[in-house]
């Protein structure tokens, strides 16, 4: 049977909270006796990991010590990586408690890694269903996400595959009360629609009108000088019977080889379609092959954005 360790160093919003209630004191003291069982024993890979947590709770005070604890999870590490067989979690928990280090000096990059093997390796072991990977899957996606900034999309991936596995684990290893977390499901898809919307500041919509390229700077929910987030979405709330009465209203297009904004009638407006691209992907150069004549989002500068929205506005004041 495999022993199961309680992952001590799994990180959250307060980072080692098994220790806060320590005095800076007693960690070292903690610090100190973990360090002398793991040298007594430098084959035993849990009294290195332990070490290594131990350190850590010392380093928050003392950034020296960093680097010592550190070494003791990589020792932990190595041990783990040797066996033939896992008879416990000491691979997830090392990789875990190297990415909380690494978390904790600000290196983003290797955090983000050790945490995310910490998970691949929990789950190799315990299978993606286990509520310990589950959990472990989720702790990770929380601090990935506000690590890694320059893109939300890493940690926020883990976090919504942590609530969908959960949803879809057999009954009895299901987490029963995951529900009463949906709040940090919720605070995620925010931080991922405020990075879309920023991504998609200067970007506009393309269709094609008789073989030519239009760019659609108004829609019955959308203009252009608005970031191009939340487009789609109020006409796919809709019901069928709204959809049909009111599709084609208010679309206006702009020729970018003429210049030349022109608001459609109901009727042509309901002959021009967003119409998506079929692809393949071409083994050979990995490259999509995609075919031509179909609708895609063009990004413009900043400055040619402007203009263009200066145009529309001209436009309008016009009509």
């Amino acid at each position: 049977m495999q022993k199961i360790m309680t992952i001590v160093a799994l990180i959250c919003a307060m980072t080692f909270q098994v220790n806060a209630q320590n005095t800076v004191e007693e960690n070292k003291k903690n610090a100190e006796q973990a360090m002398k069982l793991a040298d007594e024993n430098p084959e035993d890979g849990i009294k290195q990991y332990l070490a290594a947590v131990a350190l850590t709770n010392v380093a928050i005070n003392d950034n020296s010590k960093y680097e010592q604890a550190l070494a003791y999870a990589q020792k932990a590490l190595k041990i783990a990586q040797a066996k033939e067989e896992l008879t416990d979690t000491l691979l997830a928990n090392s990789y875990t408690i190297i990415g909380s280090i690494y978390m904790l000096q600000r290196d983003v990059d290797n955090a983000c890694d050790y945490l995310e093997l910490g998970v691949d390796a929990i789950e190799k072991q315990l299978g993606r269903y286990d509520p310990l990977t589950i959990n472990n899957r989720l702790k990770a996606g929380i601090n990935i996400i506000s690590l890694y900034t320059a893109d939300t999309r890493r940690g926020f991936l883990h976090i919504m595959q942590a609530f969908y596995d959960n949803d879809k684990a057999p009954a009895d290893k299901r987490i029963k009360n995951m529900d009463q977390l949906n709040i940090r499901f919720s605070m995620a898809m925010e931080q991922m629609m405020a990075a879309y919307t920023n991504m998609n500041r200067y970007g506009v919509p393309v269709v094609m009108e008789d073989s030519v390229a239009n760019i659609i700077v108004q829609t019955r929910d959308w203009h252009i000088g608005q970031p191009l987030v939340n487009w789609m979405a109020p006409q796919m709330l809709r019901s069928e019977e709204e959809r049909l009465a009111h599709r084609g209203e208010g679309v206006i297009i702009m020729n970018p080889d003429k210049g030349e904004f022109r608001r459609l009638t109901k009727e042509a407006a309901q002959k021009i379609e967003l119409t998506f691209p079929p692809f393949y992907l071409n083994t050979q150069t990995n490259e999509m092959e995609i075919t031509p004549g179909a609708s895609f989002l063009f990004y413009l500068n900043p400055e040619s954005y402007e203009k263009l929205v200066k145009g529309y506005e001209d436009f309008k004041n016009k009509e």
